[in-house]
């Protein structure tokens, strides 16, 4: 077993009754299709061990069209989506291509930006688009979640619902910010080795690390 990503969790926080039951969370971060990640993960799955994430939620987490209904069904709020090809809603939007070679979105402000994008991001009208409108007086944020948890207070609890919806031990979040409320935009790898040292200190009393 690819050991070196696996955190053994401490088990009275992921018991059986817990939010996350799982023996171990594989902290990679990278849980991208063939990546060390994603190997890590097969493995522990096939030796038997309740490991965070399965391979299908790593890959199912990063599908953004997949991750909208997920956190639909879970109570996370997500903004007004639609899957297009060629007629792009007005923007401001966050388009998100569904193919197999991208994984981030983009911004587009204006008219002629979509314009001078729309080939690129459907590969001249191969793949389609997940478009994302962005509602009035929006800001939006990149949330780093560490089994559930969050450096910012205001996070706190849209981390941990997020943890429990999607169960990635280590995510990188784009989050639409409204007066209102934090929607979901996307989940995104987040590498071990990009935490801060502060970051990494959110697993203190979550478990150990194989001795």
């Amino acid at each position: 077993m690819r050991g070196d990503a696996l955190f053994y969790l401490d088990k009275q926080r992921f018991g059986a009754t817990s939010a996350v039951p799982a023996d171990v969370a594989n902290l990679d971060g990278d849980y991208t299709y063939l990546s060390h990640g994603y190997y890590a993960s097969l493995d522990a799955e096939q030796a038997g061990v309740v490991v965070l994430p399965t391979t299908a939620e790593a890959l199912d987490a990063y599908v953004v069209a997949i991750a909208m209904e997920r956190a639909r069904a879970a109570g996370i709020a997500v903004p007004e989506h639609q899957i297009v090809v060629d007629r792009f809603p007005a923007p401001p939007l966050m388009a998100y291509p569904i193919n197999p070679f991208t994984l981030t979105g983009e911004l587009l402000l204006d008219d002629a930006t979509i314009e001078a994008r729309r080939k690129g991001l459907t590969y001249t009208g191969k793949y389609a688009v997940l478009a994302q409108t962005l509602p009035p007086d929006y800001r939006i944020d990149l949330l780093k979640v560490v089994l559930g948890r969050a450096l910012v207070p205001q996070y706190e609890g849209f981390a941990a619902r997020l943890f429990e919806a999607f169960r990635l031990p280590l995510m990188r979040v784009r989050v639409i910010v409204t007066p209102k409320e934090f929607m979901l935009s996307a989940i995104e790898p987040l590498p071990f080795d990009q935490l801060a040292s502060e970051e990494r200190a959110l697993l203190e009393g979550l478990g150990t690390w194989r001795a």
